[in-house]
């Protein structure tokens, strides 16, 4: 694996250690955690999550790995991705906090770990799985090219409310511009 992946302005890096304050500083809002499937973290969460997700091997396959999101000009921790590898397909999530949503970042992170994939695998398609009221995570997913999968429509128990998940794809042979 590469030590980053990144672009004019921001990079990839795999999460670390000295992570746990700034993950737990925005996986701890309510705003982060209301369309994922777990609750917002408390610190030993968030120490939970370093543990299970610093792994350095991009492909490696089956398992979650982290990603930490960095601003180039300063350094600053603006969010973190997770990518799930397997033979066919990666599924990729983005957890944005809100002083940096509505800014690209996670689109930006999306489109780099779309073009690692495509570029140096043999990986067919990305795939994001999405609450059907999150819709800036379904417009990020629209502006990379990602298609809603027609007979994916799961409904699923949530924190104690019922929502509908969609998937979206991204195939290799229907690459973005």
């Amino acid at each position: 694996m590469e030590k980053y992946i990144e672009s004019e302005r921001i990079f990839l890096r795999p999460v670390q250690d000295d992570d746990i304050d700034a993950i737990y500083s925005y996986h701890s809002l309510e705003e982060v955690a209301k369309y994922q499937y777990w609750e917002t973290y408390t610190r030993e969460k968030a120490i939970e999550f370093v543990n299970q997700y610093a792994n350095q091997d991009l492909q490696q396959r089956d398992e979650w790995i982290g990603l930490m999101i960095v601003n180039k000009k300063d350094n600053n921790i603006i969010g973190d991705c997770a990518i799930k590898v397997t033979d066919h397909y990666v599924e990729v999530v983005c957890n944005i906090p809100p002083l940096y949503q509505k800014k690209g970042y996670a689109r930006e992170a999306l489109g780099l770990l779309i073009d690692y994939y495509f570029q140096n695998t043999d990986i067919k398609e990305i795939v994001g799985i999405t609450d059907s009221e999150n819709k800036a995570s379904i417009k990020m997913m629209d502006s990379l090219g990602m298609k809603r999968c027609a007979d994916f429509e799961e409904k699923i128990l949530c924190k104690g409310l019922w929502s509908i998940e969609h998937k979206y794809i991204l195939q290799r042979s229907n690459l973005r511009n």
